[in-house]
């Protein structure tokens, strides 16, 4: 291994979103030398530009506890916070289509949910937070957008990276100490690692046996006096499997992401939609408590918008690093772990992962190679671990449903009865950053020996109670 410290090292980082652009800054902050980030995408506007305010660039993403963490450790957390919304509790429709409004306590107060507010802004606006930070405090750190990644190069001592320009030219990166690929779930790192001679690298794609499509649309809070705008929204209509939830953005708007069935009545009614009028006639039928807050222009682009897919999951087993000679490949984000973005896991876990190379890089000494077997240590059966948690929230059917609020019910009674046996529900306690999923998932399991137990008792003393009530009469 090279004898260099960290001044003399260089970085390959393919994958320009938050995870790869945290990454970036992580090891420009620890004295790397030179580090570079590649990109299949053109850059987004500044965080600043109105075009943000408008609603149609990207999904709505929240920071819970571990994401927020993350980019308060690395310094970001202050510029994020300018361009984020608030979120402090949420708001559903009664049957009169009436809005009903549930707060948080503050953290910090007795009882209080959570140990954070939620921050909620769009996640390409959280690249462009990013791409501003870099600009501005990081000369070592080079971006360049529209060149993808095309493979990787493992037969030296060091890695590097098969690249192809916006110009359609193939080009050569490095060698390098260390590439780390934060391409997300199509990563065409992952795929080398699990192609490469004597790979211990695996690539699991689970079928997505509750499928979901979606479509984002725009609303206006302002348009009914006295709405918050600083919760967010949920509703839904059974009958048509169809919900929707929204957060909103710092310009007080709220984003709506409604979710559906493939193959159902209102899937093809959605596909069919011409114009407005169309969708207005969606609304009026499927959830008529949203039209007042619907403009003319939002019902056209929410007519015109394609339909979406969520990601399915998938999970990298076995290494997620491969270790050279003198550096090393690592794997982080969504390359190695994929969830529905509905949990709130994705960019939060993603930016989770940064942290822990972070401390692996200093517990290695900066060694890229070391530090990658390290992170696939500490890492690899956390991401797992997320992703069966996940799977495990996403079964289809009233009886996946049940399986799905029935423990979380459970958890929420036992946790309050007896607080220091019994874990938050399991959803919630997967917000907090000083849970390990790998380590949350192993005390869930103990807790539910430990129901079954109690409920086990439970019907032995009834039982006794019953035949000695028989007995006495």
């Amino acid at each position: 291994e090279d004898t260099a410290g960290p001044a003399g090292r260089a970085a390959a980082i393919v994958g320009a979103g938050p995870a790869g652009l945290t990454s970036a800054i992580m090891l420009a902050q620890q004295g790397w030398s030179q580090v570079d980030v590649f990109d299949e995408l053109p850059a987004p506007p500044p965080p600043s530009d109105p075009a943000w305010g408008v609603g149609n660039r990207s999904y709505q993403l929240g920071l819970n506890g571990r994401g927020q963490k993350a980019l308060s450790l690395l310094g970001c957390m202050e510029r994020v916070d300018r361009y984020s919304a608030l979120v402090r509790g949420r708001l559903t429709f009664d049957k009169e289509g009436t809005p009903v409004e549930k707060l948080l306590k503050p953290p910090g107060t007795p009882g209080a949910e959570k140990n954070y507010v939620t921050r909620v802004l769009q996640r390409d606006r959280l690249q462009a937070c990013l791409l501003e930070e870099v600009a501005e405090r990081y000369p070592q750190i080079r971006v360049r957008h529209s060149v993808q990644c095309e493979g990787l190069e493992l037969s030296g001592d060091q890695p590097a990276l098969q690249l192809r320009g916006p110009d359609g030219g193939a080009f050569d990166h490095g060698p390098v100490d260390l590439v780390v690929g934060a391409d997300g779930v199509r990563s065409a790192v992952r795929d080398a690692l699990v192609e490469a001679p004597d790979s211990r690298t695996g690539f699991t794609k689970f079928p997505d046996n509750n499928e979901r499509r979606y479509k984002t649309f725009l609303m206006h809070p302002d348009s009914v006096p006295g709405t918050r705008s600083d919760l967010n929204w949920g509703t839904g209509n059974s009958t048509l499997q169809l919900s929707m939830d929204a957060l909103p953005t710092k310009e007080g708007e709220m984003v709506g992401v409604m979710l559906f069935k493939p193959g159902t009545e209102v899937y093809q009614r959605i596909e069919d939609l011409a114009d407005a009028n169309d969708a207005r006639r969606l609304f009026g039928d499927a959830l008529p408590q949203l039209l007042p807050y619907l403009g003319e222009r939002e019902l056209a682009r929410f007519a015109a918008r394609p339909i979406g897919r969520l990601p399915s999951f998938h999970t990298v087993e076995g290494d997620i690093h491969r270790q050279l000679p003198r550096g090393g490949v690592v794997l982080l984000g969504d390359s190695i772990k994929a969830v529905k973005p509905y949990f709130g896991q994705g960019c939060n876990s993603a930016l989770e992962d940064v942290s822990v190379l972070r401390k692996c890089l200093e517990e290695a000494d900066s060694f890229a190679g070391e530090a990658a077997a390290l992170f696939s240590r500490r890492r690899g059966e956390d991401a797992r671990a997320l992703v069966r948690i996940s799977r495990g929230f996403d079964r289809p059917g009233r009886l996946g449903t049940l399986r799905f609020v029935l423990p979380l019910v459970l958890d929420s009674l036992l946790h309050k009865a007896l607080p220091r046996f019994f874990d938050p529900p399991l959803l919630r306690a997967l917000q907090d950053e000083r849970n390990s999923f790998a380590e949350l998932e192993r005390r869930k399991l103990r807790e539910r020996c430990a129901q079954l137990l109690l409920c086990a008792a439970g019907v032995a003393l009834t039982r006794r109670c019953i035949l000695a009530l028989i007995g006495i009469s």
